[in-house]
């Protein structure tokens, strides 16, 4: 360690302990946990991170049972829309949101459940600016976006052989949030893509309308991110099973 009369920090020799270490102390604890026959006892402390918004409107409750059904438990939450890197924050799991293609990684990526998504307007950004039968058409229009969430780029299409297609546009209103992004196209600021669950109500009032583009717009993924496959503890494990089962409960998604 490097350290002064306010500092302390790692020597570069030091972060490579520090990393190979947690790997290492991790797995003798999940060692003891096997040796001792309680496999089916979780105990130990486990750090998540979860998007601040999906946290309150789906998980809040979930996350607390989990804690309270396993008083062996001590877990730190992590809320925050903004992306995290799970290794840096030495984070054991991050529920995190994902549209498009995933960038290579030796991190471990689980997905949770797939959302359909739809691009949608108002009735006045449709009187004014027209309906667009075209992604490309999207680039020269008014649309909304987001800020650090989805890799600051929500607007990702499905072409026909399936890839995954990335399209910029021009926006105004760049929020981290399905809320903010619903009451702004509903406010009529431009054209959004946000996944249809969270917005059908809002469709079926009148108040927003779903466009028919000639790509489909690619699905939001809820997903969760380990830092990698040696660190996955069985508390991690059993945290992410209970996610899962309870937003595909939620939701009735897949």
């Amino acid at each position: 360690m490097l350290r002064n009369t306010r500092h302390l920090r790692l020597t570069p020799d030091g972060r490579r302990l520090h990393e190979r270490a947690h790997h290492l102390i991790a797995a003798l604890e999940e060692l003891s946990h096997e040796l001792d026959g309680r496999d089916d006892t979780l105990s130990g402390k486990v750090t998540v991170a979860i998007p601040s918004e999906f946290a309150v409107r789906w998980l809040s409750d979930c996350v607390a049972e989990f804690v309270a059904a396993h008083p062996g438990i001590h877990l730190d939450c992590i809320t925050s829309m903004a992306p995290l890197d799970p290794v840096k924050r030495e984070v054991d799991v991050s529920i995190s949101y994902h549209r498009g293609r995933l960038a290579d990684s030796a991190m471990v990526v689980r997905s949770l459940v797939t959302m359909e998504s739809v691009v949608v307007a108002a009735p006045r950004v449709i009187a004014e600016h027209g309906r667009p039968s075209s992604v490309r058409e999207l680039s020269a229009l008014p649309c909304l976006s987001t800020l650090t969430a989805l890799e600051a780029n929500p607007w990702h299409f499905i072409d026909d052989s399936g890839r995954p297609i990335s399209l910029k546009v021009p926006a105004r209103y760049r929020v981290d949030s399905s809320t903010l992004l619903i009451a702004g196209a509903r406010a009529g600021i431009g054209f959004a893509i946000i996944p249809r669950h969270f917005c059908q109500a809002w469709i079926d009032a009148g108040e927003l309308v779903p466009l028919d583009l000639d790509l489909a717009p690619a699905p939001l993924e809820v997903i969760a991110i380990h830092p990698d496959r040696h660190g996955i503890t069985a508390r991690a494990r059993a945290f992410v099973d209970l996610i899962q089962s309870r937003l595909r409960h939620e939701t009735g998604l897949i």
